[in-house]
């Protein structure tokens, strides 16, 4: 499903250029569960970005489905982003204004799913336990409640891909056990999880681990 080929990342700084990640070669098979295992500043992050379609490589290909992601235009990405990769990031990255439901209705605007937008985020909602909190804004949740709020979020449209960096960073043991919990219940039904962490007690319980060191695979 995934495909990294020579995959390198430079970023300018001033008229100092670094490389973030360097000539990254693995494929990801449909239906896996691979952790990317690096401690903070190795790369991981830049390389959770290039396999999301938030950035462009600057040199190599990263391929999902066969598609080129680096060809893509902005808009191109945007759309195949929403139809194909779920995100769940350690900062929750919800909209404060915004209560859970309408965070959770959000990312169908811009779909083509044309069920009652609202029931089903709704119901969506229910399944994480959050049925009775649907107007509740972030501030007024959990870190563990806001956390199943992105989870619902980036499962609303059904992407087959979830994208999770460091998801249990901001949580207490019990709650960062439910995400994992989750994550491997979705890859049960079929979702390619790819999850970004510097914890090795969670790392090593995927199937794979992609260990990365000074923006080089180890």
């Amino acid at each position: 499903m995934i495909t990294c080929k020579n995959v390198t990342k430079a970023y300018q700084s001033g008229e100092n250029w670094f490389l973030a990640l360097k000539d990254a070669n693995f494929e990801i098979k449909q239906g896996e569960f691979v952790s990317i295992l690096g401690p903070s500043g190795s790369g991981k992050s830049t390389l959770m970005h290039l396999l999301g379609g938030l950035d462009k490589p600057s040199q190599g290909t990263v391929e999902i489905g066969g598609i080129d992601m680096g060809k893509l235009t902005d808009a191109q990405l945007a759309e195949f982003r929403n139809k194909n990769i779920g995100f769940v990031f350690q900062q929750f990255n919800l909209l404060p204004h915004l209560s859970a439901l309408d965070n959770v209705i959000l990312p169908l605007t811009y779909s083509d799913i044309t069920t009652d937008r609202r029931k089903y985020a709704a119901e969506m909602l229910a399944y994480f336990g959050l049925g009775k909190k649907l107007h509740r804004k972030p501030t007024q949740l959990s870190g563990g409640e806001q956390q199943r709020v992105a989870i619902a979020r980036a499962l609303i449209t059904d992407p087959p891909i979830i994208l999770a960096d460091e998801p249990t960073g901001n949580l207490d043991s019990k709650n960062g056990q439910y995400v994992f919990d989750m994550l491997t219940m979705l890859n049960h039904f079929g979702k390619t999880i790819i999850v970004v962490t510097h914890d090795h007690v969670l790392a090593e319980k995927a199937q794979y681990v992609i260990r990365i060191q000074d923006g080089e695979l180890v």
